[in-house]
């Protein structure tokens, strides 16, 4: 929890990107990518988006908003973290999503 801590940054830039390193670290260990099919959404919504039992993230969130209906999500299921987006699985929207990407999974 003390990555940051004790760290001071040269610019923001170097900030934004240190915060972005370790937000692209922890979803590549715990996260699945997958597209958004694969969610029971529109595929248009998007081809990268990640998913756990907990959260759908994604780093391009203007398709998965527009196509995936995921626009009307309550704000205080939403969070922005760097240059990516997570949407709490608490929301109705996000577990349908959660869920139909588990169930594929364990059909397949």
């Amino acid at each position: 929890m003390g990555y940051f801590t004790d760290t001071e940054f040269d610019s923001a830039y170097d900030m934004i990107d240190a915060i972005n390193e370790v937000v692209e670290r922890n979803i590549r260990s715990n996260f699945e990518q997958t597209s958004a099919d694969r969610l029971g959404l529109d595929i248009r919504a998007g081809y990268r988006i990640y998913v756990n039992e907990e959260f759908v993230a994604t780093n391009n969130k203007g398709p998965l908003e527009y196509y995936g209906g995921f626009e009307y999500i309550d704000k205080e299921a939403v969070t922005t973290i760097g240059d990516y987006t997570f949407y709490n699985g608490d929301d109705s929207r996000v577990r349908e999503c959660i869920d139909a990407f588990y169930k594929r999974e364990s059909a397949e």
